[in-house]
């Protein structure tokens, strides 16, 4: 006991200076990873929205709304996490949409863009994950 009480009077400013330290680096640590989460539940709901509302009409009455379709289209690029799932479903959407009389080809042409961006970020994506095996 007396060599720890001894301890304390020599290094008790260094080890309080090193418990604050630790204490810092671990509530730093602990907000970081909160933000992560939040952030990540915060994407989850945005990309869910705009999916719905690039295949689901404000109303049952409503015709087409291809400005905000080819917008949402465009935002998709924003969604790293996302890519795999959006080439997929695009592809999809384009052979469904392609075959719709009287086509905005605005639509059409915004969904191209955005599957041609999608299919060049998941391939590069793909080789550089290969290369790190």
């Amino acid at each position: 006991m007396d060599n720890f009480l001894s301890f304390l009077e020599s290094y008790g400013t260094q080890v309080s200076a090193i418990g604050a330290a630790i204490t810092f680096i671990l509530g730093l640590y602990k907000y970081q990873k909160d933000r992560q989460t939040t952030l990540f539940w915060k994407e989850f709901e945005v990309y869910h929205k705009l999916v719905k509302d690039l295949v689901e009409p404000p109303n049952v009455d409503s015709g087409m709304y291809v400005d905000r379709q080819t917008a949402i289209m465009f935002e998709m690029r924003n969604f790293k996490r996302y890519y795999p799932y959006s080439l997929r479903m695009l592809k999809g959407l384009r052979e469904k949409w392609i075959k719709v009389p009287d086509q905005f080809p605005r639509l059409i042409e915004e969904i191209d863009l955005t599957i041609q961006f999608l299919e060049r970020k998941c391939k590069s994506k793909f080789s550089i994950s290969n290369t790190k095996q």
